[in-house]
């Protein structure tokens, strides 16, 4: 604190990889090569996760068929990088580029519901329905729920819960 002999708190690799996550997010130049530096001297199993989250913050077309890609399809990913990833995947700053996928996530549902902890599909809908704000991403949910008249219940439930947010913005 300013004015004291006392030092300012360590910063533990989350922050430090939160940090790092934010810049992506917000575009900064420098991101890239924070990351990369981080990488080299945080190495730890849980450093690995987060530097994986921190890369899916990165705000590019590529970046985000990349993601969305290895989220339905690499097996290689465990469930907790994909939750520590979806987050800043579907930054509200990139709805733009990732409402492209919210369609093809909500229909992952069932698959999701059949292969994945009960708290993951919590995580997966909070990220990909809460990273959009408007009127296009309210209509590509409700088609969704009109299209689905069979879709499980709680699914339902769930999907309305998150839809929500959208709704009130």
């Amino acid at each position: 604190a300013p004015g004291t002999d006392k030092p300012a708190a360590p910063l533990r690799t989350k922050d430090r990889f939160d940090i790092v996550t934010r810049l992506a997010v917000l575009g900064d130049p420098d991101a890239p090569r924070l990351l990369a530096e981080l990488e080299k001297t945080e190495t730890s199993d849980e450093a690995k996760r987060y530097a994986y989250a921190a890369r899916a913050a990165f705000g590019t077309a590529e970046n985000k068929a990349k993601f969305f890609n290895d989220f339905l399809t690499n097996k290689s990913i465990s469930e907790s990088w994909i939750e520590s990833a979806i987050v800043p995947f579907n930054s509200i700053r990139h709805r733009d580029l990732t409402q492209q996928y919210l369609d093809a996530a909500l229909k992952e549902l069932p698959n999701l519901k059949r292969t994945r902890k009960i708290f993951f599909i919590n995580n997966w809908l909070a990220s990909f329905i809460g990273g959009q704000r408007d009127q296009k991403a309210l209509d590509i949910v409700n088609k969704f729920l009109a299209d689905n008249p069979n879709l499980d219940n709680d699914l339902r439930l769930k999907i309305l819960e998150n839809l929500d947010l959208i709704e009130r913005a």
